[in-house]
């Protein structure tokens, strides 16, 4: 057995070469970094295998380098690296830096034949340390950690103490060594009271040393049900396998096809522990981490200043001062007039008539006097036709807050002729119907001679701004009773407002998403907050998820605003729920693909599958083989039982057929009692022969319908792909169909090739 295993391992190792070789021929190879959490010849005797079977399987060298991770991000600003596999947080700081358009896979751990695709956290104490074993415990003691970027080295406990109320961040002592292993030499020498290493690091460092699960203890324990290693904290995705943006896409398919066809059982998946490649996991919980704790690339705040709020509120500083102003310079003015009123009338009846804002002189309740501006206003012709009458002559019957002008301008007067300057707004209606609004101000004048002072008026025309508050409250209306969700970011993407549909589709509240970044797509990012500003809009569908943890699809639209110096200021943002509209796509594209009584593809996703493997077939230069499948024996079985007994065999029967296929091939139902199926890289006869038989005889065992055993059997009738001349797939289908009815022929049970029912 131990010379057949090695007669094996030398074959894998010529072929490599082989591959090697010729891949160097062609000039073309990649380099895959790996982040060295253990020391460098731990993960080069780890990883090495790998990158053999990946060279193997894409057909070009795969280059292994190993760095920590100041060297890696030195490394990817020289495009050094086509491919790196890093610890989740280290991914999310070199996305926020570089052009990344996700994550290529997702890594699998494999334990003593266990497989997981979470990491987490693990807190380690000598055995002997009685004061140390909860997590209150660790505060003020000194702490070992391999960096702040590590996941499962730092971050991970980071947060669940902070949740236990232990901020290490600011009362420990932290001691940062490079990797795991150090970190746990300096827990056993004493040198530190307390080690965060990830999870895994303890099971590896156990089996080379048993007598360290008596030196060490787990502080907070987890027990995890199916979960192979010893953990401290909540779990996390996986490490991410990502592919920079240089890369061409032939590449990246050809080295995520080989990770994904990569078995526990595979020597480089025994190697370096793994289980496998997924595709890849969502990692918006180790981006909230990454938040909570304000770790890079989340560790800057934007910065408010008091320039930013005066720029803000500018509008209303601005009329604020010139109201003031005009409140001062009328009250000074008017202070200083009433001195000197009798000896002035004259030159303030001259100052009066040629002010550019409209001014009236008003004695008992009647316009005396006013100037041509005031005529102006109101839209008269000329003075006299003003003068008599009184402010409620010019205006509606009632003012905008209810109250009738009448009531309203005698007790503005009586307050005024009191001694008391006044100011208000006012509504007035022009002679053509139109309506003005104006801040009136009316102060007493005292002329020599008269008890009762006189009230000197001034309006000024503030329509536009009425207007625009008008407008101001129109838009709050809309913004707050809109059915999508809408909200209003600074220059940087942060929250500063929301509506009530934003609380109800995301269910986050006022309170939380204020200062928070709104939903965006988790693999674009800022990117879309770029294009937006550079394009003006940006709009698309992306999944997201409710505060409660549900999946949701959003429909976004987000536009940028601009100021008056053409800077870019904020962001409008409009989204809609659009979940249960791609559930109802999701339905209909399963309804129009797939067979309703067996969950099998139906004939038009055979078709289509029978041509994306025809061209496989021709890239990678295998062949495949179209089987066509007819029950027989089954119409007795319907005319004797019933269609439900009928339904219920062809359901068992497309059972068995799926479960001998492989899960590279396809099987689908044509109609009726007819099947087809795809069989993929077929290698040779003997080893379609047996697939065949196989198939044959798990159709042929009996099955329970209504209460009775009934057995049917099956023609086949296969041919294979590619042929002398190029064909199509219908044509590979009635070759099958051929072949299957010469099975029928020569008494049923038994399978044809195409070339034998020819001849």
């Amino acid at each position: 057995m131990i010379k057949a295993l090695l007669s094996h391992c030398l074959v894998w190792l010529l072929l490599v070469a082989a591959s090697v070789q010729a891949a160097v021929a062609a000039g073309d190879s990649v380099t895959l970094g790996v982040f060295a959490y253990r020391p460098d010849n731990v993960i080069n005797e780890r990883y090495q295998p790998l990158a053999d079977y990946l060279t193997l399987e894409t057909g070009m060298p795969v280059n292994l380098r190993v760095f920590n991770q100041d060297d890696m991000n030195r490394a990817l600003a020289a495009n050094q690296i086509d491919f790196f596999l890093t610890n989740p947080s280290h991914f999310l700081v070199i996305r926020s830096e570089r052009s990344l358009t996700g994550a290529l896979a997702t890594l699998g751990r494999n334990w003593q034949g266990e497989t997981t695709g979470s990491i987490g956290g693990v807190i380690i104490a000598r055995a002997e340390r009685e004061d140390i074993n909860r997590l209150q415990d660790l505060e003020k003691k000194s702490i070992a950690t391999p960096g702040l970027t590590y996941l499962g080295g730092y971050q991970a406990q980071a947060l669940e103490l902070v949740n236990a109320g232990v901020d290490v961040r600011r009362h420990n002592r932290m001691v940062f060594l490079g990797n795991h292993d150090r970190v746990i030499r300096s827990v056993l020498s004493g040198d530190t009271d307390v080690g965060f290493i990830r999870t895994g690091i303890y099971e590896e460092l156990l089996s080379e040393n048993p007598n360290l699960a008596d030196e060490l203890k787990i502080i907070n324990p987890q027990q995890l049900r199916g979960y192979p290693f010893v953990l401290s904290t909540r779990l996390y995705p996986e490490w991410p396998l990502v592919s920079l943006p240089h890369v061409d896409s032939r590449t990246v398919r050809r080295v995520a096809s080989a990770l994904f066809a990569l078995e526990p059982e595979h020597a480089a998946a025994q190697a370096a522990g793994l289980a496998g490649f997924s595709p890849p996991a969502d990692y918006q919980s180790v981006e909230m981490l990454t938040r909570t704790l304000r770790m890079p690339p989340y560790d800057q705040v934007p910065r408010v200043t008091w320039v930013d709020i005066l720029h803000q509120y500018r509008n209303w500083v601005i009329t604020v001062a010139v109201l003031f102003v005009l409140l001062v310079i009328t009250s000074l003015w008017l202070g200083r007039k009433k001195k000197q009123l009798a000896s002035e009338e004259r030159r303030l009846r001259s100052l009066i008539a040629s002010w550019p804002q409209p001014m009236l002189m008003i004695r008992n309740g009647e316009l005396v006097d006013c100037n041509r501006a005031a005529v102006d206003l109101v839209g008269y012709t000329s003075e006299a036709s003003l003068l008599g009458k009184s402010l409620a002559a010019f205006s509606p019957h009632s003012q905008p807050d209810g109250a009738p002008s009448s009531q309203k301008s005698e007790a503005l007067f009586t307050r005024v002729t009191a001694g008391e300057v006044s100011q208000t707004e006012w509504l007035f209606v022009r002679s053509n119907g139109e309506r003005v609004w104006v801040a009136m101000t009316l102060a007493p004048v005292y002329e020599h001679g008269s008890d009762i002072p006189s009230v000197l008026c001034s309006w000024h025309d503030i329509t536009r701004r009425k207007q625009a508050e008008e407008q101001q409250r129109l838009a709050l209306r809309v913004f707050k009773n809109a059915r999508e969700a809408i909200f209003i970011t600074d220059a940087h993407g942060v929250v500063m407002d929301i509506n009530e549909s934003y609380t109800q589709i995301t269910g986050r509240d006022h309170k939380s998403a204020i200062g928070s970044l709104p939903p965006m797509p988790v693999d674009e990012g800022s990117a879309i907050l770029v294009a937006a500003s550079r394009h003006g809009v940006w709009s698309g569908e992306f999944a997201a998820r409710h505060q409660d943890g549900q999946a949701i699809v959003l429909n976004l639209s987000l536009s940028s605003v601009l100021d008056e110096q053409g800077e870019l200021s904020h962001f409008v943002g409009v989204f809609s729920d659009i979940t249960r509209q791609k559930e109802i796509e999701k339905q209909l594209r399963i309804m129009a693909h797939y067979d309703a009584l067996t969950n099998l593809p139906n004939r038009v996703l055979f078709s289509d599958r029978l041509h994306q493997s025809m061209a496989q077939a021709r890239r990678q230069n295998y062949r495949l083989a179209v089987v066509y499948i007819d029950l027989d024996q089954f119409k007795p079985v319907n005319d004797a039982f019933g269609h439900d007994a009928g339904d219920g065999l062809l359901v068992e029967v497309a059972r068995r057929m799926r479960a001998t296929l492989r899960e590279e091939d396809s099987l689908a139902r044509l109609g009726g009692d007819e099947f087809a199926a795809i069989i993929v890289n077929v290698p040779d006869a003997v080893t379609l022969d047996i697939l065949l038989s196989r198939l044959l005889t798990v159709i042929a065992e009996p099955v329970w319908v209504a209460n009775h055993s009934v057995e049917v059997s099956a023609s086949m009738g296969y041919t294979l792909y590619p042929q002398g001349e190029e064909i199509d797939g219908d044509q590979l289908l009635r070759q099958a169909d051929q072949a299957m009815y010469r099975a029928k022929r020569e008494g049923k049970n038994r399978y044809y090739c195409f070339q034998d029912a020819d001849a």
